[in-house]
């Protein structure tokens, strides 16, 4: 898939979500009222929702408790998957709506569909 169309496919997924959340690294917060929320195989619940940085749009991403802002990273050839990362916290899409959350004690699969590596 080209870089165009990951583009292109990065904005159709922001456009899913609304631009709710505040701009900070790493937050305590509340459960989010607005923004996309996604089951997770851990019976939890991760909120989406997107935020234009002026560098591009980064996926802010509430799991546990914690709100992150991660950076949009470009496509890699591989199987097709959007990723947000900024290097300690990792958010992926891959077609079915399954949101794959990684972080250093963290690993959760969220949305629709099975873990599948």
């Amino acid at each position: 898939m080209s870089p165009y169309r990951f583009g292109r496919l990065a904005a159709c997924v922001a456009a899913l979500c609304t631009l709710s959340f505040a701009a900070s690294a790493q937050t305590p917060a509340a459960e989010p009222q607005e923004g996309a929320a996604f089951q997770c195989d851990d019976g939890g619940k991760l909120y989406l929702t997107f935020a234009e940085t002026g560098e591009g749009v980064a996926a802010m991403v509430w799991v546990r408790g914690v709100t992150y802002r991660l950076p949009y990273l470009p496509p890699e050839p591989g199987p097709v998957q959007i990723v947000w990362s900024d290097g300690e916290h990792s958010l992926i899409w891959s077609p079915g709506v399954r949101l794959m959350w990684m972080a250093s004690a963290t690993h959760l699969m969220c949305g629709r569909g099975g873990h599948k590596h």
